[in-house]
């Protein structure tokens, strides 16, 4: 049996810092989460997600009972986000990670400058709030001082790699967010940063998720408890160390994230295209690999709302008990049908929720249910759409937080009507990019190899036929909602809809 071997992964995400040791063993160790302060979607100083991971670091060591050299590699992974620099590596200003509300106009002006056809076919995206692209163009118009500095354009786990090794590296998934880049030819576009007006100057190289993106310096090691040189991997965007997580790296396969934000990821062999526009072309950490994918399918952003709103005093109360808010979630929804009775908690394209059909009869049981159906709901038109495109998985995995909660799980596979696996793992993205790093430093042949002991489901559930009918009668009428929320460019926020 070979001796023990540890990876630490490390996630950046809206909700705060994810970080996981993991073992070659299989086993998770230690696994933390760090808040930065703030809210989710709200600026946030860089520097607030460095002293989380040098406190958080330290603290998972402790935790898992390691010493900082027994830690071979390091993987990084993030949310969407722009952290702009000066030639002196200091972050020049507050960065939002997801989607900016702030950046509303500039959605209009990047497609005006590019064209929404072009940038189709450049970029294989659609303008949103979500975008480098985008922000850079909110600073331009709003940061005059900090456009005139700014030398480096970061995504969120770049600039943390940076602060560990400073080297400057991005990979092709989170590349790709950008709307500056090519997904087919994996290479920024020089037409889109002359149609914008972008500096080259300011991305930074782009290299495979598992190349070495630089080592650990004294300095840094010193402050978060770290050996120094210690290997840093370039890592991956979020959904694609989703998919990493689950297993999921080849066309038959697909990934959706149970919390989070949601993604919704379809390996490809090949770049392709969606022609109704709802899931994207983006590429996978792994090379020669492409993705279908989507974000805020089934999102936290439902739940976070019931827990915030609904059922505060029930989840404070639960959280110093020790116990997981959504294990009570579960036994509320557990007492109502299938169905919700008509009720549904949908999740529009570009961000937050609509109830629909709100009456005085429904129960907290029903808007609870209603919520963990709802990303189901949209999972499901996702799936009738790689049906059109002749993509049809094989496999169905779910992955993220909600994967160890069995009813959403379940409810997952009634809705969708075909067996789904669960990874049920805490941390999921620091888990995927934690595959990757021990893959990188030779402690696995290949990631497939690392996946097989690394990536394992720990259940899978079977469709329940009566339930399965009530949800194949009820997905009609989601499309259709799901549909008219997608085509609204400023979808609303949690609010009742009339049926």
């Amino acid at each position: 049996m070979p001796a023990p071997a540890y990876v630490l992964g490390i996630d950046i995400s809206r909700s705060g810092l994810g970080l996981a040791i993991l073992c070659n063993d299989g086993s998770v160790p230690a696994h933390l989460r760090r808040a930065y302060g703030g809210l989710p979607g709200e600026p946030s100083d860089p520097q607030d997600w460095w002293r989380a991971a040098r406190t958080g670091i330290k603290e998972l060591l402790r935790r898992a009972s390691l010493r900082p050299e027994q830690v071979r590699a390091i993987g990084i992974t993030g949310e969407d986000a722009l952290v702009a620099m000066d030639r002196a590596g200091k972050a020049l200003c507050p960065a939002v990670i997801g989607a900016d509300a702030r950046a509303e106009s500039q959605v209009d002006e990047l497609i005006r400058m590019v064209g929404a056809r072009n940038l189709m076919n450049l970029a294989s995206g659609q303008s949103s709030t979500r975008a480098m692209a985008v922000k850079l163009l909110w600073l331009q118009a709003n940061e005059k001082r900090v456009w005139h500095d700014l030398a480096f354009a970061l995504a969120a786990k770049d600039f943390l790699r940076f602060r560990l090794t400073e080297t400057l590296v991005t990979d092709a998934t989170d590349a790709s967010s950008t709307l500056l880049f090519n997904p087919r030819t994996r290479a920024w576009s020089k037409q889109l940063l002359q149609l914008t007006g972008i500096n080259a100057d300011w991305l930074p190289p782009v290299a495979n998720g598992q190349a070495l993106g630089g080592r650990v310096k004294d300095a840094a090691a010193k402050e978060a408890g770290l050996a120094p040189g210690t290997p840093v991997i370039t890592g991956a965007g979020h959904s694609s160390a989703i998919a990493v997580a689950a297993g999921v790296l080849s066309a038959g396969s697909l990934a959706i994230e149970l919390g989070g934000p949601g993604a919704f990821v379809l390996p490809t062999e090949e770049p392709l295209r969606d022609p109704s526009g709802r899931l994207i072309t983006s590429c996978h950490t792994l090379a020669n690999t492409w993705t279908l994918m989507a974000d805020g399918v089934a999102s936290a952003g439902a739940i976070d709302w019931v827990l915030d709103h609904l059922l505060a005093g029930e989840a404070a109360q639960a959280r110093r008990a020790g116990r997981d808010p959504m294990e009570q979630l579960a036994e509320l929804a557990a007492e109502v049908q299938p169905g919700s009775d008509g009720l549904m908690f949908l999740p529009p394209t570009g961000g937050g929720s609509t109830l629909a059909g709100l009456h005085a009869r429904h129960s907290r049981g029903h808007v609870v249910r209603a919520a963990l159906e709802g990303g189901a709901l949209a999972a499901k038109q996702l799936l009738g759409t790689l049906d059109g495109l002749k993509r049809r998985p094989e496999t169905v995995i779910a992955t993220g937080q909600g994967s160890a909660n069995h009813l959403w799980c379940q409810i997952l596979a009634d809705v969708l009507d075909t067996p789904v696996s669960a990874t049920g793992g805490p941390e999921s993205a620091a888990h995927g990019v934690g595959i990757l790093a021990a893959t990188a430093v030779g402690m696995f042949k290949t990631v497939e190899d690392a996946c097989r002991k690394l990536a394992k489901p720990k259940a899978t559930y079977t469709p329940r036929r009566a339930a399965a009918e009530v949800y194949a009668a009820l997905a009609p009428k989601a499309d259709r909602l799901l549909s008219a929320l997608a085509g609204s460019t400023t979808p609303p926020p949690a609010a009742a809809v009339a049926p």
